[in-house]
């Protein structure tokens, strides 16, 4: 497995002690974002004061494997998976999350851990944004429109969120765009969405948010 940091972030992660392959795969601490049996990722804070989020995989499911497989992609971690999905959607002008280090599997050896780390953005989830009783409806409608219109934008240019074009995973940068965040699923469709399926994606995102932020469709 080889490991991949951006040189400009190099000097940054050795400070953390985290620009080692080993140190990345046994990281943790007490500030775990989420966790499930074949992965985790945690927040942390870089001796610099930039916050990044460090995601791993513990194992690669033989199933995923086969999948790839039987549709003309090689075999690798959802790590080097999303790496290669978010670097798409960026290509085609959307906005996501900087990553400064990752890792490849060996291409002899069939892929098993990984390991990617990615700069925090400076915003709030459009979702958190709807449940703030702080904010103004008038300025969470905003953000929630430009959420759509991003999700929109991602059917057009044949980008295939599947069940994941949730509200968490539309990011309000500070800048006022929106970044997508949590990219494994962020798939380059050959044909275009159907109808149906499109409005069932826009359906699926107002469905987890508060009743009066639902659009009317």
């Amino acid at each position: 497995m080889q490991l991949i940091i951006d040189p400009t972030w190099q000097d940054q992660l050795k400070e953390a002690g985290l620009d080692t392959l080993e140190a990345l795969l046994s990281f943790r601490n007490d500030h775990c974002v989420s966790q499930h049996p074949r992965g985790a990722t945690w927040k942390h804070t870089l001796p610099n004061g930039q916050v990044i989020f460090l995601k791993r995989v513990f194992y690669t499911s033989p199933g995923m494997l086969l999948r790839l497989l039987c549709r003309g992609h090689l075999p690798e971690t959802p790590t080097e998976r999303e790496c290669h999905l978010l670097a798409h959607a960026e290509s085609l002008g959307f906005r996501v999350p900087k990553i400064i280090a990752h890792t490849e599997h060996c291409r002899w050896l069939p892929p098993r851990q990984g390991v990617m780390v990615e700069l925090a953005l400076k915003g709030r989830a459009v979702d958190d944004i709807a449940r703030d009783p702080a904010i103004p409806a008038a300025e969470k409608h905003r953000a929630l429109n430009k959420a759509r219109a991003v999700l929109n934008a991602l059917q057009d240019a044949r980008i295939d969120w599947m069940k994941d074009c949730k509200p968490e995973h539309f990011f309000l940068c500070d800048d006022g765009e929106i970044a997508l965040i949590d990219g494994e699923r962020l798939f380059p469709r050959k044909r275009p969405l159907a109808s149906e399926y499109r409005l069932w994606q826009h359906q699926r995102f107002d469905s987890l948010l508060p009743e009066e932020f639902r659009s009317r469709q």
